[in-house]
């Protein structure tokens, strides 16, 4: 494993697959470039696993259907990855399960991890414990004294749980919550047993059910849920499961189909009429060539200033923040930036703020800000914070002009964006933007800053890799603004409206409405 440069598994469930159209799944098997395909699955589903084998050219697995006279085969996914797939858990107890690098034979490939949709956890609330399944299955199958990454599509991708297991009884002694934090020592008598989620976040009917599972090589680097919907004609704004049903019975089941299709036929179709079958094929376009489109004529934030704005992200311990422990402010006219950063005691609210409030107004007094959803999450935390903890400043917080780039673009309707999802790494992805890879998101970093608030130990952060997080999304923020200020433009009717002005009022924010998620922009 120490020369793999990574792998990247797609887990899908058969509902996922059977549901959506060919055309949906050769677009996700095109945006998401899979090394191998995991179609889950704790009963057989022959149809989805054939559908998915004829669909893409990466492997597939669906652990019902392995064959072979090992109950646990054996996959490798090219020269970077091999995986132990089980049948079912019982198929754990049967035959040599996984063997430990004594007994292996020498071109025997250690496995990276072992596939086991039967994994899951069972909770009790009148005991408040949660336990294992098939812990005995597991104890008898892995090595002892070591720790084995397991996993399932029984549990939603993000689960990441270290369970330490008696080999003889199959208890469980011990369970890590945080196995990052956690010391990597196993009794020799234990099997230690990391389960990593790969199921959809909201249940297998929920939305999210495309995860991505991206490996390096100390394993499982990061689950990534996307909607079905993001792929194929239901990723063009304004296209349901309905209206995709009735263009599909027109002969359009792909969006290049649908640029081919004349706008005019278009709006024939039952629900979609003259204006909406111009932005779809508006969307089709962008979509089809990476490439945004400003609608109308209406200025970017900030375009006809003397100067740029001042690009801002903050850094908070969660989505109801009690701290705004980073703030990151780039200024594309120097190619600066400066960060603030409480390092030293995270009971101390105020400091960062009083120490960005006074380099703000004392070294760019007229400059305006510039973010990505700024009202649904920078501004509002900014403002309330400051008025709490630095009210001498919350006056002139108030008269600095500040933009909401996401707001102008996605709210207003003055840009036409590339990217799937409206997360500015995605659409700064999409635009060419080569990020600094910190292996980072808001989530991430909270998580990390939270557990600093409950140690108090600093070397719970690489700071530097936390500050270059910041950095990143302050300058994909410009690179974006400018992708948009050089796009093309393309009309729209009469009556339209659109403006570039600054706001410091809550109507703003209203209108883009709150953050949903750490990750969501």
């Amino acid at each position: 494993m120490a020369g793999r440069t990574g792998a990247r598994v797609l887990a899908l469930p058969p509902e996922t697959v059977l549901k959506h159209p060919v055309a949906t799944l050769r677009d996700i098997d095109a945006t998401l470039d899979p090394d191998a395909v995991w179609v889950l699955g704790r009963s057989r589903e022959p149809t989805a696993a054939a559908r998915v084998r004829h669909t893409v050219d990466a492997p597939v697995i669906h652990p019902p259907l392995e064959t072979g006279d090992d109950p646990l085969s054996r996959r490798s996914i090219g020269d970077e990855l091999a995986f132990a797939v089980a049948r079912s858990a019982s198929a754990l107890r049967a035959g040599d399960g996984i063997r430990s690098a004594s007994d292996r034979n020498e071109d025997e490939r250690e496995v990276d991890a072992l596939i086991c949709d039967d994994i899951a956890t069972t909770t009790r609330p009148t005991a408040l414990e949660t336990s294992l399944d098939h812990a005995a299955e597991l104890a008898a199958a892995l090595p002892t004294g070591r720790t084995t990454t397991v996993l399932s599509g029984g549990l939603p991708a993000g689960y990441d749980e270290r369970w330490h297991v008696n080999a003889e009884t199959g208890t469980v002694r011990t369970v890590e919550h945080d196995p990052l934090l956690s010391p990597d020592s196993v009794a020799n008598d234990c099997v230690a047993v990391r389960v990593r989620g790969a199921g959809p976040v909201d249940g297998y009917g929920g939305p999210n059910a495309v995860v991505e599972l991206e490996f390096a090589a100390d394993g499982l680097v990061s689950s990534t849920a996307h909607a079905a919907s993001d792929f194929g004609l239901e990723a063009i704004s304004g296209i349901g499961p309905k209206t995709a049903g009735r263009l599909a019975e027109c002969g359009v089941t792909t969006r290049s189909e649908l640029l081919e299709t004349p706008v005019a036929a278009l709006a024939d179709i039952e629900g979609i009429g003259p204006k909406g079958a111009r932005r779809m094929h508006r969307y089709a376009t962008v979509l089809e060539t990476g490439e945004p489109r400003r609608v109308g004529d209406a200025s970017l934030p900030g375009e006809h200033w003397s100067t740029p704005p001042l690009c801002l992200d903050i850094e908070t311990d969660g989505l109801s923040p009690t701290i705004i422990w980073q703030i990151g402010v780039y200024d594309p006219s120097t190619d600066t930036y400066r960060a603030f950063v409480e390092r030293d005691d995270p009971a101390d609210r105020a400091s960062v703020l009083r120490a960005f409030c006074d380099w703000l107004l004392g070294v760019h007094p007229n400059r305006a800000l510039l973010t990505w959803n700024g009202w649904g999450f920078d501004y509002r935390h900014l403002g309330a914070f400051v008025a709490r903890h630095c009210p001498a400043y919350a006056a002139e917080w108030e008269s600095i002009p500040k933009f909401d780039l996401y707001l102008w673009a996605d709210g207003d309707d003055n840009a036409l964006l590339p990217g799937r999802t409206n997360e500015l790494d995605v659409v700064a992805a999409e635009l060419g933007y080569d990020g600094a890879a910190t292996g980072l998101d808001g989530a991430r970093t909270a998580a990390a800053y939270q557990r600093f608030m409950r140690t108090g130990d600093e070397s719970e952060l690489d700071w530097d890799r936390h500050e270059a997080y910041c950095e990143d999304d302050c300058r994909a923020l410009w690179h974006v603004y400018e992708r948009l200020r050089d796009a093309p433009q393309v009309s729209v009717s009469a009556g339209s409206s659109a403006s570039g002005t600054a706001s410091s009022s809550s109507t703003a924010e209203q209108a883009s409405g709150e953050q949903t998620g750490l990750g969501d922009f």
